[in-house]
């Protein structure tokens, strides 16, 4: 007996489409905007990392 136990991933609860509407119909509070920022700074250094100069570095004598 084969039985698929697959979770359905593109179920969407009720109340996750409320809370996606509500999100659309209303605007992003200033600490919420203040959040986004400081994760886009914080992917764009993750996925840009900005490389220090050899003198720099501790080991670079070494």
């Amino acid at each position: 007996m084969n039985i698929s136990l697959d979770i359905d991933k593109f179920y969407v609860s009720p109340f996750d489409k409320m809370m996606r509407e509500y999100d659309a119909a209303h605007d992003k509070s200033i600490s919420q905007m203040k959040e986004i920022e400081k994760h886009k700074k914080i992917s764009n250094l993750r996925d840009h990392p900005i490389e220090a100069d050899a003198k720099d570095k501790i080991w670079a004598g070494f």
